[in-house]
């Protein structure tokens, strides 16, 4: 049984996501894991679903790039009966077997509770996102949001574009300090590791 799995990029989370699966496959003799990364291009990732679909993969486990522009592929692996994991990141489409995430409203929730706690209520942020269109991104960013509505005093001075990476957020962060030199920023908040 050949499994492929598409994933959104390619670093130290996604590599080591592969390795346990790979573990878990050392217990099956007839089970071959085929690994695509999109390094973080919807058109590669929807090119790469095709090929492992092509390839006769049963199933397909997938961590989508953005939420809208992959969904066509997942439909398409679907439609010809290939079980469909959508797996961390959430699709805009229905047709898949299962899902395997996290809760990233509540992590961005507890996340802004935790700074408005470490401000004691007062003070100014500067938010770091992740890839537009993805799903833990959006919904990161909006129970952060949702929690600092509680603090009246704690300003959100920008929320940038860092799109997982920390070479974008370095860059992103770099502009706006020099764009805007007299404000005083109290603290950062990386929506994932690398930020």
């Amino acid at each position: 049984r050949d499994i492929g799995g598409s994933q959104c990029s390619d670093d130290i989370w996604r590599e080591k996501q592969n390795a346990e699966l790979q573990m878990g496959a050392y217990f099956h003799d007839n089970v071959e894991l085929k690994f695509a990364a999109a390094y973080d291009s919807d058109k590669r990732q929807v090119q790469q679903i095709d090929s492992l679909v092509a390839s006769g993969i049963d199933p397909l486990n997938c961590a989508s790039n953005q939420a809208q522009t992959i969904s066509p592929a997942l439909d398409r692996a679907y439609d010809k009966g290939i079980p469909v994991i959508v797996f961390e990141r959430k699709t805009s489409t229905r047709k898949h077997t299962a899902v395997i995430s996290a809760d990233d409203y509540e992590m961005g929730r507890v996340m802004g509770e935790y700074i408005v706690s470490r401000l004691h209520g007062e003070g100014t942020v500067l938010e770091i996102k992740g890839m537009e269109g993805s799903s833990p991104a959006i919904e990161r960013h909006n129970g952060f949001v949702e929690a600092l509505k509680k603090a009246p005093n704690i300003k959100l001075l920008a929320s940038l574009q860092g799109d997982w990476t920390e070479p974008r957020a370095y860059e992103a962060t770099k502009k706006w300090l020099a764009d805007n030199k007299d404000v005083h920023v109290d603290l950062v908040f990386g929506a994932n590791d690398r930020t």
